[in-house]
């Protein structure tokens, strides 16, 4: 009977351990080609046996004990980070490579071409102040740099709204496949739980869930004992076995500024993105596309008013280039409050000055009048209201009147035109009395409408004599100028910081990637060598574990042929 129960089990526990660790070998080598699959390697026991007549315990055979997962926690966890930081920067090198784009250096069209063409325009005028057709290269000139500056503040305002669109995006795909992995934890809790062996294919699954939201939002993963996990957002529970917190998107405006914002579903907080795409995408969109659209708007708002300063104190044409007639562009919210009210609403701050009004008559006469703007904090400073009155006042032949949309118009009597000059208080280019652009940043920057209907008005002199060219050689100064509101840079280095700043981050964001993709490829290297299947190995272990099923099926034959053999002698 010990040759039958004893022998004979070994024999069985054998085969059948074998054929399942065949079938274990088979199953890697079929899943060699599968990204998400975790080698499994078969883990046998010897089994206890029972005494043989000698007194001896060989043994009861071979038994299937275990299948083993060949994976690193720890590996896989620096892995994810890994995936996480370069999906990050990725995507900022990709922004910052589609601004670069959108300012088109090293072109004939480029923003800073444009910009030092329009100033030359003005060196070129200063030469033949009299001239209508260099009036009409300055404003085409104008015109192409404003087309510039819509066109490049348009293409980056709309790479805003796709890097919001986006974030909408992997918010829904994170929100799904957090879902997923809760749904995973709970099968494999009861896969496990139930008393079956090992929920491997359902692990490799929710593995493959982690890595691809990994690449969304960097998370850490804490494996429970009951063969669920916990995934952490920085500090903050995403996934407590059965239990998830979700996310989702909101649109936030703040300042006139649409944001896309990651919350958790459960309780609206805002998520903290340490890495992962939505990390570099509301990176890119708050620290390259945001930053770059002010520049802009800085670069067109010095524009405006550092241009309508000087151009509001110089002249026209006296054929055609005086005024009769001229409306102011700005409007205030107040005309009773004072104009340098931080509340009245203009762009550009009047100060404490003066200014001059000149009026010629028919016969060539002309009265020259200074108006004071008092904005010198001490007692009643001038509103709106104020200073019309002031004008009228002051100048017998010219009326200032505030229209009813809060904007000042002068108008001369019949048979006299006027011109200003000295304006130290900056209230008519505050105004737009006189002025050459429109507009308060990149976005509206426009050439005012006078000039294109009679160019003539275009203020290239400043002392009102024909062939004076002064004015017409500030303004081709003022591109070399320092400015204190864009940090006392001329407008020329102040966009060439501009590009050196987009140029400084591209390259630094290409560093990064280059950096983070060896991290990532030595850790991907060392997942597979762990976890990876290896053709080579497997059929090594293959022909063994053949061998080994032949060589328990030789043994069980020769039992049996035993077992024939002691019936034989007993019968």
């Amino acid at each position: 009977m010990g040759l039958v129960n004893g022998a004979l089990q070994i024999g069985k526990t054998a085969l059948l351990a074998y054929q399942s660790a065949l079938q274990v070998t088979g199953n890697n080598i079929a899943n060699a080609g599968s990204s998400v699959y975790t080698r499994q390697t078969p883990v046998l026991h010897p089994v206890i046996g029972g005494t043989i007549p000698e007194g001896f315990m060989p043994g009861g055979g071979v038994a299937l004990a275990d299948l083993r997962r060949n994976v690193d926690e720890s590996l896989m966890n620096r892995l994810r980070t890994a995936t996480s930081q370069m999906a990050m920067v990725t995507v900022q090198q990709q922004n910052i490579g589609r601004i670069e784009g959108t300012m088109n250096e090293l072109s004939e069209v480029d923003l800073s071409t444009l910009l030092q063409q329009f100033f030359n325009s003005f060196s070129a005028l200063q030469n033949d102040p009299q001239s209508l057709g260099q009036r009409d290269i300055v404003l085409n000139a104008a015109d192409s740099l404003i087309s510039a500056l819509h066109r490049q503040r348009t293409e980056v305002l709309a790479l805003r709204d796709e890097l919001n669109s986006q974030i909408q995006r992997d918010a829904e795909t994170a929100a799904d496949l957090i879902e997923n992995i809760r749904d995973l934890n709970v099968r494999i809790v009861a896969m496990e739980g139930g008393g079956q062996f090992g929920a491997n294919a359902l692990r490799d699954q929710r593995d493959q869930y982690l890595s691809e939201l990994s690449e969304i939002i960097q998370i850490q993963v804490r494996e429970q004992p009951d063969g669920s996990i916990n995934v952490y957002v920085g500090n903050d529970l995403l996934i407590q076995g059965g239990m998830s917190r979700g996310v989702m998107c909101t649109l936030d405006n703040t300042d006139g500024i649409i944001r896309a914002t990651v919350r958790f579903a459960d309780n609206g907080g805002t998520v903290t993105l340490w890495g992962g795409r939505l990390a570099g995408l509301q990176t890119a969109r708050d620290e390259q596309v945001l930053p770059h659209i002010e520049q802009l708007d800085g670069l067109a708002a010095a524009l405006i008013q550092e241009v309508n300063k000087i151009h509001a104190s110089g002249q026209g044409l006296s054929n055609g280039g005086w005024f009769t007639e001229v409306d102011g562009t700005c409007d205030v919210d107040d005309a009773n409050l004072a104009l340098n009210d931080g509340q009245i609403g203009l762009d550009l701050v009047p100060r404490n000055g003066s200014f001059l009004i000149t009026l010629t008559d028919s016969t060539g006469v002309a009265t020259t009048t200074t108006i004071t703007v008092d904005l010198d904090g001490i007692g009643a400073d001038d509103s709106l209201n104020s200073l019309a009155a002031k004008i009228n006042a002051s100048v017998a032949s010219v009326t200032a009147t505030v229209i009813s949309d809060h904007r000042l118009e002068l108008a001369a009597a019949d048979g006299y035109t006027m011109t200003f000059a000295e304006d130290t208080s900056y209230v008519l280019a505050a105004l737009g009395i006189n002025t050459f652009f429109t507009g308060s940043d990149a976005m509206d920057i426009g050439i005012n409408q006078m000039l294109l209907e009679e160019p003539a008005r275009l203020a290239a002199a400043t002392d009102r004599t024909p062939g004076d060219g002064t004015n017409a050689a500030r303004l081709a100064a003022l591109g070399n100028e320092p400015i204190a509101g864009i940090r006392n840079q001329s407008l020329i280095e102040f966009y060439n910081l501009i590009v050196n700043d987009v140029a400084v981050k591209g390259a630094a964001a290409k560093a990064s990637v280059e950096a983070h993709d060896a991290v990532t490829t030595s850790l991907s290297t060392q997942r597979e060598s762990i976890s990876g299947v290896s053709l080579d190995e497997e059929t090594i272990m293959l022909l063994k574990l053949e061998r080994s099923f032949q060589g328990a099926a030789r043994f069980t034959s020769v039992v049996d042929q035993l077992i024939e053999e002691m019936l034989g002698l007993l019968g």
